[in-house]
């Protein structure tokens, strides 16, 4: 039922998709728009195919500081959930901060991170859970906290411990709100990689973007792009599936909370 209702929601948008593809190819040369200033979706894909070897080489790095700088981002989140959700002193001295951190501009200290780590791949994760781990820590904190009063005057009532009421009852609770953090995390982490390899690199999607784009290559420079837009989705709904096989009795209803992004 729930793949059949899938794919009937997939419909619209391909079709919407290839609407636009072909509206793109028809009015490029219509309107006699440069090929360097606004390729047709032909020559990307002619560009695909030229550069798929290229294109593999760089996808791998970036797919590996993303995953990296995600599972990194992620646990530091719940950890420091767990720790701020526990200690009301701590979450009042520390919340504060976590959230000015946050809307720190995240570009404006990735030459710091080059500056301290070098040109190799410590930058880019450095960057990744810097800007992923918050999603996560404000829907895992969340979930911590708003669990049914009840619950906990029960466990209270029997004299559960701290760690009893912590494992069997605030995280399976907050689980739902995680992966909906995950989700944002993941998708923040593609711009956060992509960030990275523009400051300082030499390999990656974002490079061969940002070398595209000063050699008025604009028809590899939208290759790269359609593939690192290919991988954010495919991250995405990888998360999505996961939440479905651990969580099944969770039906995903967005996230609960709305993190800053950047």
């Amino acid at each position: 039922m729930r793949s059949a209702r899938g794919l009937g929601q997939a419909v619209p948008v391909v079709v919407l998709t290839a609407l636009l593809l072909a509206a793109w190819e028809v009015a490029t040369p219509l309107l006699q728009i440069p090929v360097f200033i606004l390729p047709p979706p032909s020559a990307t894909l002619r560009a695909l195919m030229a550069e798929r070897a290229v294109l593999l080489d760089h996808s791998l790095v970036t797919l590996k500081e993303i995953v990296l700088g995600f599972l990194i981002g992620d646990a530091l989140g719940i950890l420091l959930a767990v720790v701020v959700g526990q200690f009301r002193v701590i979450e009042r001295s520390l919340y504060p901060l976590i959230v000015f951190f946050q809307n720190t501009p995240k570009i404006s200290i990735a030459p710091v991170f080059v500056l301290w780590f070098g040109y190799g791949l410590a930058p880019k994760v450095t960057i990744i859970v810097v800007i992923s781990f918050f999603p996560v820590i404000v829907n895992t904190l969340y979930g911590l906290k708003f669990v049914e009063p009840n619950l906990l005057d029960l466990a209270r009532s029997v004299s559960a411990s701290r760690w009893d009421v912590l494992t069997k009852i605030q995280l399976p609770h907050a689980l739902p709100y995680m992966f909906e953090g995950f989700k944002i995390a993941i998708t923040l982490s593609v711009i956060g990689a992509i960030v990275g390899e523009w400051v300082g690199s030499d390999a990656g999607l974002g490079f061969m973007i940002l070398l595209s784009s000063t050699q008025l290559e604009t028809a590899k420079l939208f290759a790269a792009i359609t593939v690192i837009s290919v991988i954010g989705v495919a991250l995405f709904y990888l998360i999505s599936l996961a939440e479905r096989l651990l969580l099944p009795w969770h039906e995903p209803a967005g996230a609960q909370v709305v993190a800053q992004a950047l």
